[in-house]
Formats: C-alpha cells, structure tokens, sequence
C-alpha cells in the first residue's frame, strides 16, 4: 500500500500468536537530550468495532518498553505520541515489540526535541520523509528495450517472452516473490486453459513456470515460487527488480521515458529508462500516473448494449479473497476469543470449514484502490472471527479442538479493480455473438465468471458481506484482439492481466490466470517486434501483424520440458466448496 499510504510498513502477523521476536534496529542520536518518541501506526479494526483493537505493540529503547501501547486510536495512519526519553549522544536500539499477533502495523518512528506533532495527511507524511531522508537521487540502472511493471503470471510471461526474443528486459515487481495471486503469499491456483487454437503454441511458457499442484489456501509448497524465480533468473537478458514500486513516471509527450521504484527495506530509489512498457500490476498503477485513462466498474447497460451490464454505471467490483486453512494437530490448541473486537457470529452465520475459498470475498462496494488496505484488512477480520467463534463458542468446537489456524494471507488476492481503454474494448457481444476480429490472440477458456455477494450473507452483514456467489454464462473459446493490449493515450505502452481493455462484463472471462499468462506472452512478442524495427505497439495491429502471427505460432515456451498444467482447467458450475 506504498502509493496509498507512503511508505512500506512493518506488519507483526502472526496470526494470534504474539510474535517471538522483535523487530530491532540501530539509530545514532546526535546529541544528550530529551526526546520525544513518536510512532506513526493505525488502529485496523476501528473500521468495524468499538473494541479494544488486537493490533497493537510496545516501543522498546535500549531494551525499555515505553509507558504507551501503540495502535490503539485513529483507524488511518496517525502519528502517536509517546513519552520523552533521555538519551545521550551514540547509537542506542530500537524494538518493536508486539504484543498480540493481530497484525500490528508501524510504519514510522521519530525521535525529536521538537514538541509539533507532524502532520497526518499524505502530502504531510510524503514531505516530512523528502526532509528528514533527503531529496535521495535515484540511482540510474541504465536503458532497456522494454520494462515491465508487474511480477504477477503475465509480467513473467511478457519478460521470458521478449527476452528470449532478444529484447533487454526489466522486470519490476513489488513483492520479493513472483507470482502474483499465484504466489505463496496469495495462493491462488491457476484457472482457465492453455494451448488452445487459434494458436496452441501459446501456453507452453505458463508450463515453464506454473506449479503441478490443485487448488487455492494450500501449503507453500503448492505454489513453487522457486519454479518461477528460477525460470525469470535463467534467462540473461532478463534483469530482476524485486521489492521495488514504481512512484514516479517520466513521460515526453505522449511516451514514457522512465520509471523511479523505490525499494521496501532499504528505501533504494532506483531509475529504469525504456523504449517500451508493460502495466501488468493489476491495479494500472503504471498506466494511471502515466496519464493513460482507465476505468473502474460497471458500466452502464446503454453504454455498450450489454445484457449482463446493470442499467446504471456503479463502481461496483467483483472482491478481494483473504485465503486461509488450518491444520490439523494431534494435541489440542487455542486460539483467542475476540468477542471483544471481533464480527459478532453466531450458530447460524458461522462458517463451519478448514479454509477458505475463491466465494470468501470482500470489498466488493469499496474502492479497490483507494481503499485497497482496508479491504484486506477486512478479509482477515473475517477470518479471524470466523475461526475464533469455531475454536471457541460454537456447538461444534470439540470438532476442532487440536485444528490450529496455520495461515491467513496478508496479500490480497484482488480479481478487479482499474482497466485501461485500449484501441479496442472487449464487450460481451463479441463473446456471446462470437465476433472473431483479424487481430485475435491468446484464447480464453473460461465462462463469463460474474462474482455478486451471497444474498444472505448481504441480509446478515448489509454493506459488510463476505461470502459470495459465481454466475456464469457459458462462452466458447475467444481469441482476445491484440487492440485491448496497449493503451489509447500512451504510445509505448502495453498491458497484460486483468487491466486490459475490456468491459467490466468481459472481464469475467479474460482474468483467469492461464489466459493472463499467454496475454504476456503476446505482448513479450509484439515488444520485440516493436523494438527489432523501432516500432510502437499501435504499429504491430497497422503494419506488422503478420510477424506477430508468425511468433503466436511457434509460441515462445519449451516443449521438453514435462507437460503439468492439466488441472483446475475451466469452472463451469461456480460450485462452492472449500476443497475447490
């Protein structure tokens, strides 16, 4: 949440159990004095009770807990005040000590003489860091033929691509695992179909990297991160930036020139010029601060003559899955009752399961950007809630008495948020008419998968629902048109993912994972038709189709490698399980 909020940010997840070790760090006072400790931190579960708040941790100096406890007050990021503490000049530590496992989060701390409390708002907190870190200049990794933005399934799959087509590649991804909602921090499985006609060659590089094995809220292990790193790191052209968010875009006219990232650790800003780019963030993170326009929603049923399109625009989107599963132990264990704090359940509207699945799903009225924090927050609300109610009050808790809540993610899996308009939006009359346009590329596979929230989960928790339901209208297999991959409004801009050009409704159908996976392919494809003729990408769909043609059909995966995407193909009965 860096563009949301300002900054990375510690978050003491330990899922109830207070963490065992502290976060601890040198700081170097410059002179004796008295200073004042203030921490910027947030209290995440106001948004929903009144409660004493679980996410809450002490400040430690030289091994001594200040009198406050932290992250009790504001529901947005807030500066706290602490108390004063003597210090002498040197280097003294500093700890942060959590005291629930409930998520805690601190993103900031100061020690000051000064008695003015900083500001809360954004510009504030962004201008106090340019002051007290320094106007750091970025550090210039140089020029490459094509950038991408976004470490997701297809970023990987648009890197490998133009790469092994020889195009010098930056790979830029905000976490330090690739991945994306594939990722072991997500843990979603693959949905959808690859090496499908028109161009079965396509598909081969999601093999390369995909993981063998079924289903969402599963062990680690389940989403072979190594698989993909490995790949990514095997191919020479390809240079990998991870843990970096791009903050700022450079841009001459109508083209972007470069990229600043900065680092979540160690706050390195970093510099990436190129002749082309990629937004595969998901969220059009790169498109939005280049200027490219995007929507949100849905939109209204006379804007496209949609059947499945509301009568009115909303900014309704399809949620965000917090996934989680317990485990199951041969000796009972606890976890704490948040009657206190927690969302009041009750027999009927417990959920009795051991994980989650794709229908736990929130923030479908919210804004899936701006309130991107708040939303996850909720989801893991939820889940501990939820598990809480099981393990404690429920009539059913000797049936889960040595069940031990093993993991909750603390990234989102998100389905939809902004989409950019392309030279071409796709609508759900191509689909349902079945309008092949000569620009057809990767297939999709999957029904038109439209996500509402359950009715009766809607009646029990109005406007804080968090079961949902799929209605899917069934769709053959549609070659996506190369026009909904670069934008209208930035020459030298491509995208691949859920951000495509399409309508809210035909959305359903493109963001399955396989069918992002072989849309980066044909965008690694038609970047390095771009960059052997010093070309933009409007230029392939007007001149230079044929050559991208040719690539589509001879694909851009290895085909010795053993062939494992045979599972979790196409979903045609939206059934709720937890074992989906």
């Amino acid at each position: 949440f860096v563009l949301q909020m300002g900054s990375s940010y510690l978050l003491a997840h330990g899922i109830g159990t207070p963490l065992q070790r502290d976060a601890v760090t040198t700081v170097e006072v410059p002179a004796d004095g008295e200073y004042n400790l203030l921490v910027r931190t947030k209290n995440w579960t106001k948004h929903w009770s009144d409660g004493p708040t679980p996410g809450i941790f002490q400040v430690l100096v030289d091994g001594v807990a200040d009198a406050a406890t932290f992250g009790t007050d504001k529901v947005d990021w807030y500066w706290q005040r602490g108390g004063k503490i003597a210090l002498k000049k040197g280097k003294h530590t500093l700890a942060l000590h959590d005291l629930t496992g409930f998520d805690g989060r601190c993103d900031a701390v100061v020690l000051t003489t000064s008695d003015e409390m900083p500001g809360d708002s954004l510009d504030e907190y962004r201008a106090l860091r340019a002051r007290l870190l320094g106007p750091e200049t970025p550090v210039d990794k140089g020029e490459f033929d094509f950038v991408v933005v976004g470490g997701g399934i297809s970023g990987i799959c648009a890197a490998l691509a133009a790469a092994r087509l020889g195009c010098k590649v930056a790979l830029v991804q905000d976490r330090y695992v690739l991945g994306g909602n594939n990722s072991s921090e997500v843990r979603v499985g693959l949905g959808g179909q690859i090496n499908v006609d028109p161009y079965p060659s396509l598909g081969y590089l999601l093999n390369e990297i995909g993981p063998d094995r079924i289903g969402n809220a599963r062990g680690a292990h389940h989403y072979q991160d190594d698989k993909k790193l490995k790949v990514v790191l095997a191919e020479k052209n390809i240079t990998l930036f991870l843990g970096y968010t791009v903050t700022e875009v450079e841009k001459m006219g109508d083209t972007i020139r470069s990229v600043v990232a900065v680092e979540a650790t160690e706050q390195n800003r970093i510099k990436l010029s190129g002749k082309l780019f990629s937004d595969c963030t998901g969220d059009a993170y790169l498109a939005a601060m280049a200027g490219a326009e995007c929507r949100m929603g849905r939109e209204a049923r006379a804007e496209f003559g949609e059947s499945l399109a509301p009568v009115e625009a909303d900014g309704f989107t399809m949620g965000v899955s917090i996934e989680w599963y317990c485990e199951d132990w041969n000796t009972p264990c606890t976890f704490p009752d948040s009657l206190d704090w927690g969302l009041r359940l009750d027999e009927y509207t417990v959920e009795p399961v051991h994980r989650a699945n794709w229908y736990w799903e929130v923030g479908m009225r919210d804004d899936q950007v701006a309130d991107a924090e708040k939303i996850r927050d909720y989801g893991m609300y939820v889940a501990y809630s939820n598990w809480s109610y099981l393990k404690n009050r429920s009539s059913v808790r000797d049936r889960y008495a040595n069940s031990y809540l093993g993991w909750v993610a603390h990234v989102a899996g998100k389905r939809e948020s902004r989409r950019l308009l392309g030279e071409f939006v796709l609508r759900e009359q191509d689909l349902m008419n079945f309008t092949i346009y000569p620009d057809g590329t990767a297939s999709t596979s999957w029904y038109i998968d439209q996500h509402y929230p359950d009715p009766e989960n809607s009646k029990l928790f109005p406007g804080r629902e968090y079961l949902s339901c799929g209605h899917l209208t069934p769709l053959s297999f549609y070659p996506i048109p190369y026009r909904c991959f670069y934008s209208k409004d930035v020459d030298n801009l491509f995208m691949a993912g859920r951000n495509i050009s399409v309508s809210h409704v035909a959305l359903g159908t493109v963001r399955v994972m396989r069918t992002t996976a072989m849309m980066g392919e044909v965008v690694g494809m038609a970047a390095s038709i771009c960059s052997k003729h010093g070309a933009l990408p409007h230029d392939v769909y007007d001149t230079r189709f044929e050559e991208l043609r040719e690539l589509m059909q001879r694909g851009a995966g290895r085909t010795d490698v053993p062939y494992l995407q045979v599972y979790t193909l196409i979903d045609t009965t939206a059934a709720r399980s937890e074992e989906c």
